[in-house]
């Protein structure tokens, strides 16, 4: 809670004072002016239905579109870049529990924790921005070229992302929900793909010689690498690593059943798990 206080000082000496509540003040929580403050509600859609608007370019990987209702969404922050793993990035949710929406909102800007954490409650104004499938996971950004020179959907400024956003009240990490992997792997992977799970299984590394979950010096790595929990129960579950990820160099125990956490990501067709932080894996 912020409190102004007014003084005004007569010829006499004589002091007064007033007090004004403001109530909850985003400044004084994060030490940081970057969100707009001046963005109003107004025409606010769930997350499922602008997917379900652009899902055509959210299934192509190479496509995207525009968005030019002047619409928002308003939903919890769930996931930022905090680990190095799932960098430049947040993930919002909005819905219940049982019918939630899940989206990739892609910022060109490093530690975004710093300034918004898991739990906070934004509005996002929506009007100019394009939006489209990386991996078929719906993503918010701007077009990008990558690597091979494909025009793709990327990621936004950080100057336009802030000035999109609106903070509605202070973090409360229990609007976060986490779920076993058993009970979403066979769930629609459209409406899924961005909820955080736990998975409990053994891992297999891509490398049979360090047993590690990514290591830089790996020539063939390129900026991630990909191992297998499998998972117990059956089945398999893929689990990519940045090779800049602070827990890179975490070491694998064979045949130890390990309870990971993280979030689960559509990876074309598939399943994917993107943990955050080291405290994602639990020997």
């Amino acid at each position: 809670m912020k409190k102004t206080y007014i003084l005004l000082t007569l010829a006499l000496g004589l002091t007064f004072s007033a007090c004004q509540d403001t109530g909850w003040d985003a400044e004084q929580y994060t030490g940081y002016t970057i969100w707009n403050k001046e963005l109003q509600e107004h025409n606010v859609i769930s997350i499922q239905e602008l997917k379900a608007e652009f899902s055509s370019y959210i299934s192509n990987q190479n496509q995207f579109a525009q968005v030019t209702n002047d619409s928002m969404l308003r939903g919890t922050v769930i996931c930022t870049d905090d680990g190095g793993n799932l960098t430049q990035q947040i993930i919002l949710r909005d819905g219940t529990k049982q019918n939630p929406g899940f989206l990739v909102i892609g910022v060109n800007q490093d530690a975004l924790y710093n300034f918004i954490q898991p739990g906070q409650d934004i509005l996002f104004n929506l009007k100019g921005v394009f939006i489209g499938g990386y991996g078929k996971n719906a993503q918010l950004g701007y077009p990008s070229k990558n690597a091979a020179g494909v025009e793709r959907i990327g990621r936004m400024s950080s100057q336009d992302f802030w000035n999109r956003v609106k903070f509605l009240d202070a973090p409360d990490a229990s609007r976060i929900d986490t779920l076993d992997f058993a009970d979403v792997k066979n769930l629609d992977k459209d409406q899924w793909a961005g909820c955080i799970v736990r998975v409990k299984g053994t891992i297999t590394p891509k490398s049979t010689e360090r047993w590690v979950l990514a290591a830089p010096q790996d020539a063939d790595a390129g900026n991630g690498v990909t191992n297998t929990i499998n998972v117990q129960g059956g089945g398999t579950l893929d689990i990519r690593t940045s090779t800049y990820a602070d827990f890179a160099n975490y070491p694998i125990e064979k045949d130890h059943v390990y309870t990971i956490y993280g979030v689960l990501s559509r990876y074309t067709d598939g399943w994917q798990l993107g943990m955050r932080t080291m405290s994602d894996i639990n020997y």
